[in-house]
């Protein structure tokens, strides 16, 4: 197919709305939870069955799946090792061996967070393999948590993809219904893009709000779901060592984040982990060598944190999105 050609996602009523999917989409749904992702990842999957396209299901996360098997879905298993450079090459070569024209549902990028201890590594890695799919004239569909991610990392994504879509719970009607509201869409608009609209996957109705009560009701989706969310100012790196900072000082047990640390910052080989017989380490018997340093680490961060720069008081970051 040729470039930006239309394509159907599964939902017709959302392909009216967007002016469709077009060849070379990255599609990034920011979601409260994955149930919500799979609802509209599932009408995708099944279309591009239908059509005859080579769909494959980019399978790395340890979140239930996102696709079950189906005949004519590719599920192919990646390994998500804490090495960025190795899982970026081990994708690019997936997408290099797929060609043109494929179809891709990835899992959450929100993992990438977990494995690699800091989400501006996954914006680096959508920075990165969002342009090799749009090249090659794929269309994708990628999903991260709300809430769990700095908003410079959540903005290199936005900049980068051709479409960002926000999506809420709609009241208490499960995942079946959900608000929908398309943040940036590439190279293409209508008058009512951009306004928030209601999916129901029983009707197939995907229509903009125009009435007082339903957006009243829709904001007030939104400001809940926001005002759960974690301080998005700063990484997920120094959220997680302020949180730690709190419970050491309260002396709270820490010895599962001392593991963390001591992953991240030291090793993760177990024979470097053993405990040191030197009669300094014998007094904490559960705390190995590696995790004593990252406590130690960690008393040292708390110190300079109170005495110098501190991350909560970084500036929001909020850039324009890209749109060209």
């Amino acid at each position: 197919m040729a470039a930006f050609d239309r394509v159907c996602s599964g939902i017709p009523e959302m392909d009216r709305a967007l002016d469709n999917i077009r060849m070379g989409d990255n599609v990034v749904w920011r979601v409260s939870s994955l149930d919500q992702f799979r609802e509209l990842a599932r009408p995708f999957a099944r279309q591009a069955i239908r059509d005859g396209r080579n769909l494959i299901y980019v399978r790395f996360a340890g979140h239930e799946p996102v696709l079950e098997p189906m005949e004519g879905l590719k599920i192919v298993p990646m390994e998500l090792s804490h090495l960025f450079e190795t899982f970026t090459i081990d994708i690019h070569n997936l997408i290099e061996r797929e060609g043109r024209d494929a179809f891709y549902v990835f899992d959450c990028l929100s993992d990438l967070e977990e494995a690699w201890a800091t989400d501006l590594l996954m914006g680096d890695f959508f920075h990165l393999t969002c342009p090799f799919l749009f090249e090659l004239d794929t269309v994708a569909y990628f999903p991260v948590i709300r809430g769990r991610h700095s908003f410079e990392a959540i903005e290199k994504i936005r900049n980068t993809t051709q479409l960002f879509l926000d999506v809420f719970p709609c009241g208490g009607a499960g995942p079946e219904e959900l608000y929908v509201r398309p943040v940036k869409v590439w190279n293409r608009s209508s008058p009512t893009m951009f306004s928030p609209h209601k999916y129901s996957r029983e009707t197939g109705e995907f229509r903009p709000l125009s009435e007082g009560v339903e957006i009243s009701g829709y904001y007030s989706r939104v400001n809940l779901a926001t005002a759960e969310n974690a301080d998005q100012n700063i990484d997920s790196w120094e959220r997680f060592f302020q949180r730690t900072k709190i419970k050491y000082e309260n002396g709270l047990d820490v010895t599962e984040e001392c593991g963390r640390i001591c992953d991240i910052m030291l090793t993760r080989t177990p024979r470097m982990r053993r405990n040191d017989p030197s009669a300094s380490l014998r007094s904490a018997p559960p705390l190995t060598q590696g995790r004593r340093h990252a406590a130690l680490a960690l008393s040292s961060r708390a110190r300079y944190n109170r005495n110098g720069r501190n991350g909560a008081g970084a500036p929001c970051i909020r850039k324009e999105g890209y749109h060209g």
